[in-house]
């Protein structure tokens, strides 16, 4: 019975090509758009967690307007935050800022490396 029904699907999908290549590509398409959000969502949901004290842990995000006037959200923020944040507020236990850098030379004893980096302090 089961082997009938695989072939009368073939026999449809033969004599309605085009039909069926939309439809199969469309479902494709579908299929493939779910597993990269569903990954992404996975990964969003990962982040950070293998730190012991994770609920504790924030970032902070920064609105800016540009010069025509579009207001954007990012998360770089001036340097002095990390200190004035551990000063100013009995919430805020620790912080480390993080400096997206350029090209910079790293060298240890006889041996450099060109590369881009970044710079982590605490404050």
């Amino acid at each position: 019975m089961f082997r009938n029904y695989i072939k009368i699907a073939f026999r449809n999908l033969w004599r309605n090509k085009g039909f069926s290549a939309i439809n199969i590509s469309g479902l494709a398409i579908a299929m493939a758009g779910v597993i990269l959000i569903s990954i992404w969502i996975q990964n969003e949901l990962s982040f950070d967690r293998f730190h012991t004290n994770e609920k504790d842990l924030y970032k902070v995000w920064n609105s800016y307007r540009s010069v025509d006037g579009h207001i954007s959200n990012g998360d770089v923020t001036s340097a002095p935050l990390g200190n004035a944040l551990v000063d100013e507020f009995p919430e805020v236990i620790k912080s480390a800022r993080i400096y997206w850098s350029a090209n910079r030379l790293f060298s240890f004893e006889d041996k450099s490396i060109k590369t881009k980096g970044n710079e982590v302090d605490k404050a």
